[in-house]
């Protein structure tokens, strides 16, 4: 059986452009994706607590600082006697 030198050029063309799909393969993703003791250990490895993620719990934890400095800054304030105007001066207040 004799192939013409078309059909030859179509197959050799076919077989360079399919040799390096075939090479490229599929990747596992990160370290834990392929490794089954790792996946029973810690089924939601993104997940640290049972709603939210790492970068959710520290987003709250920042927020929750920053409340917790004003309010703390606020109370000085009070206890020190900052938060009112000064009654040294006479004349018209704003």
């Amino acid at each position: 059986m004799k192939i013409n030198t078309n059909t030859r050029r179509s197959i050799t063309i076919a077989m360079l452009i399919a040799a390096p799909i075939a090479m490229i393969g599929c990747s596992t993703g990160p370290s834990h994706a392929g490794d089954i003791n790792s996946i029973r250990w810690d089924p939601t490895p993104a997940m640290h607590t049972l709603a939210k993620r790492d970068s959710d719990r520290l987003n709250s934890l920042a927020r929750m600082k920053d409340s917790n400095l004003r309010m703390l800054s606020t109370d000085l304030d009070r206890a020190f006697y900052l938060d009112r105007p000064s009654r040294l001066y006479r004349g018209i207040k704003p």
